[in-house]
């Protein structure tokens, strides 16, 4: 049995060495074709989760400006400029003037007191405290009403009174008289606490906290009287009038502006020659070539240097042919046979033409034209007009050539258009998505009103859809009667000055429709405003535009929707320095109403005219008071007038003196970081690009920012722009985008979906 056993096991490794023998030559044959793709397998777990990707898109949140510059309106900016305006803690007396013959000549001495808070003003000699004090003693020919350099005279080393606290004396030696014997005045001035307010290069412009100006005359000085009234000052430059910030114009003990006489002597050269060779001699100008200067050489008189720097170097807002402003009631006075003469021309007007390219830039449009330009060629400098043009004489006279009245503004007679030809809207409802509006006009002259109708977003101030915004079709929802317009209908009952017409806005192709968008409450408002155009010898005149607030849940009118008592600027702002809005860079037709500006300067389109903007109301009024320049893509830097233009422009300050003063447009209280529910987010235009412009800031993209941002914003993107702060420009956007939202190429309208939301 064991061998049978053993035999077997012999004959199965045989076999199995036989087939390894046969599959290892197999090796070397053909593999045969793939086999087809099997079934897939069953899906395995699901891995663990990876960690969450970067977010390249910005959250939209709700700007936090308020949290840390709650009051920066009231107490950064008007509480600054308030101090300056408050009463001052600083008050002085002249209490004498005594001279002492010496050599053929006097040594004057002023006494003075002083008192702050009510109490006598302690100092050590020199009044070290005072960061202004100036003492003169001044002059005066009451002959030729003039004020001579010869009779100038400044005191200084004060020194306190022993035993008299408060009291100081004032000296000069070697004075040509003894002012208290004489025609003459004497006037002293301080101030103390300078305020953080704006400084430029060069400048002499400064606010103090406290300050404080005496005057004293002496025999017929005080029957001075000036021919320009300090209120036509103030209507700009903020009451009270101070030159510079502190050289008040009206002082106790001295008639108006002869204060200002201590400086503008009328003898005594003057000193800004440039002036005038800006507007007579651009290209010299702009190359500094000094060659002709001394043909600028002129008298330091107030007429000179105001005329001159308004008309010549200032962005004055009125044509200055509006003699008004400063001589109301003075007219017969400025235009009297003595001043028509070549001085009083020069210091308005430029002698020769200006080259064609330089009266196409914006600066030179707006002056007065070259004098060569208006009188026949047989006219010269050095002719006695008045032979002619006098009172006696058979041409114009001074005051027909000037009546003193801006004729956009006024009629012959001196009345404003604006209380001559007015319009009413007379009623106004929407029902079935047409809105039916009625209005009248006062006068026959009144053909081509025009009416705009835009809508509120939200329960802001700013218009979601507005009337110069185009439809699908390209049509807009403003209407001049007697134009077509397919969105509008003028009624069979519309005539001459009781207009009737209906605007279908279910005709106004937009998605969403005005009508999907008052469903949804995005829109709940509109407005209606009438330029009531008018015009006189074919220029279109002053006159007040009008404007409606419907809203549409009750189809009532809402007479107190930001305007009224929540009122937010106030037009008679505007008009303090512009006379009537509008004429000095629109239409006469658009003034009287800042609503009617909103129509046009929406926040959904960037600023057309300025860079890193809006063109919104605030962003677009803070940007141009804060003297950014307009067009800068297209100012030829290369060109030595236009650099200088564009750097004198920018160094402008507001006339108040300080941009901090928010209430000559504002109404108190509404300059405070914005309330979101109640203003609509807004587009910035992208920074410019010129390639003859050398600057530190680079290309800027344009964003979608908050309100906050866009108003507020304007002024300090305005300073960073001016003073090409590359760095900190950057910076202040990174700012704003941190407290809110700074979104670029933002999708506007999905934005204020969005961000509206969370207010409503």
């Amino acid at each position: 049995m064991s061998m049978k056993l053993s035999t077997f096991t012999r004959f199965l490794m045989i076999l199995a060495l036989l087939v390894s023998v046969g599959l290892m030559v197999g090796c070397s044959g053909d593999d045969g074709a793939t086999g087809p793709q099997g079934p897939a397998g069953s899906q395995g777990p699901a891995g663990p989760a990876g960690p969450p990707g970067e977010d390249l898109t910005q959250a939209i949140e709700p700007e936090s400006c308020s949290v840390c510059h709650a009051n920066a309106g009231t107490e950064g900016h008007q509480g600054i400029y308030d101090k300056y305006l408050d009463e001052s803690q600083l008050a002085m007396e002249i209490t004498e003037v005594k001279s002492v013959a010496a050599g053929g000549a006097f040594n004057v001495t002023m006494t003075v007191s002083i008192m702050k808070g009510g109490l006598p003003f302690i100092d050590a000699d020199g009044l070290p405290t005072l960061e202004q004090q100036r003492f003169y003693v001044q002059g005066y020919d009451s002959a030729t009403r003039s004020y001579p350099n010869a009779m100038n005279a400044s005191l200084g080393n004060p020194k306190a009174v022993a035993g008299q606290p408060g009291v100081y004396k004032v000296t000069a030696t070697g004075v040509s008289y003894a002012p208290e014997n004489s025609n003459a005045q004497a006037y002293a001035y301080i101030a103390q606490g300078l305020l953080d307010t704006e400084k430029r290069p060069g400048g002499h412009i400064d606010l103090y906290d406290d300050l404080a100006s005496a005057g004293m005359t002496f025999g017929d000085a005080d029957e001075y009287e000036s021919y320009a009234n300090v209120e036509g000052c103030e209507k700009c430059h903020g009451t009270p009038y101070r030159k510079h910030g502190y050289r008040e114009a009206a002082v106790a003990g001295l008639p108006t502006f002869s204060s200002c006489k201590v400086c503008h002597m009328d003898d005594r050269a003057g000193g800004h020659e440039d002036w005038q060779q800006i507007v007579d001699d651009p290209v010299a100008w702009g190359n500094g070539d000094s060659a002709k200067v001394p043909e600028y050489a002129y008298t330091r008189r107030i007429m000179n240097d105001v005329h001159m720097s308004h008309a010549m170097e200032f962005p004055y807002p009125q044509k200055m042919s509006n003699c008004i402003t400063c001589h109301e009631g003075k007219m017969d006075k400025v235009t009297a046979d003595e001043f028509f003469v070549a001085e009083t021309c020069k210091s308005c007007h430029g002698v020769q033409p200006r080259p064609d390219e330089y009266n196409e830039l914006v600066f030179y449009e707006k002056k007065a034209p070259s004098l060569e330009t208006l009188w026949p060629a047989s006219h010269n400098l050095d002719l006695t007009c008045t032979n002619c043009h006098g009172s006696n004489g058979f041409a114009p006279t001074f005051g027909e050539i000037h009546s003193g009245y801006d004729a956009e503004i006024y009629d012959e007679d001196g009345v404003k258009y604006s209380e001559l030809y007015t319009a009413e809207i007379t009623s106004l409802s929407m029902a079935d998505g047409k809105v039916d509006i009625k209005f009248t006009g006062s006068t026959d002259l009144m053909t081509a009103p025009q009416v705009l109708v835009s809508f509120y977003g939200y329960g802001t101030k700013q218009f979601l859809v507005s009337s110069h915004s185009r439809d699908a079709n390209s049509n807009r929802m403003e209407k001049t009667i007697g134009s077509d317009n397919p969105l509008f209908t003028e009624e069979a009952d519309s005539v001459q000055g009781n207009w009737h017409v209906v605007l279908d806005t279910t005709a106004y192709a937009s998605d969403p429709t005005i009508g999907e968008m008052i469903d949804s409450g995005a829109i709940r408002r509109l407005e209606v405003s009438v330029r009531p155009t008018v015009k006189v010898d074919d220029q279109t005149v002053a006159t007040n535009a009008v404007s409606k607030t419907l809203e549409l849940a009750s189809n009532s009118i809402d007479d107190d929707y930001f305007k009224g008592a929540n009122a937010v600027a106030k037009v008679e702002g505007c008009n303090k320095c512009h006379d009537a809005l509008a004429t000095s860079f629109h239409s006469g037709d658009r003034g009287g109403d800042i609503t009617v500006c909103k129509h046009c300067h929406v926040p959904s389109s960037g600023g057309s005219h300025l860079e890193m903007q809006s063109r919104e109301l605030a962003s677009y009024v803070h940007a141009i008071h804060s003297f950014q320049a307009f067009d800068t893509d297209e100012v030829n830097f290369d060109d030595p007038v236009e650099a200088k233009l564009y750097g004198i422009h920018i160094e402008h300050t507001f006339p108040n003196f300080s941009i901090k003063n928010c209430e000559a447009c504002h109404v108190k209280g509404t300059f405070d970081p914005v309330d979101q529910s109640e203003s609509l987010p807004a587009v910035l235009s992208a920074s410019y690009e010129n390639e003859t412009w050398d600057r530190s800031i680079s290309f800027v993209p344009s964003y979608v920012t908050g309100p906050s941002s866009r108003a507020c914003g304007a002024c300090h993107r305005t300073e960073l722009i001016n003073e090409d702060e590359a760095g900190e420009l950057a910076s202040f956007f990174q700012h704003t985008k941190q407290g809110g939202y700074l979104v670029e190429e933002g999708d506007w309208d999905a934005i204020v979906s969005e961000i509206m939301a969370l207010f409503d």
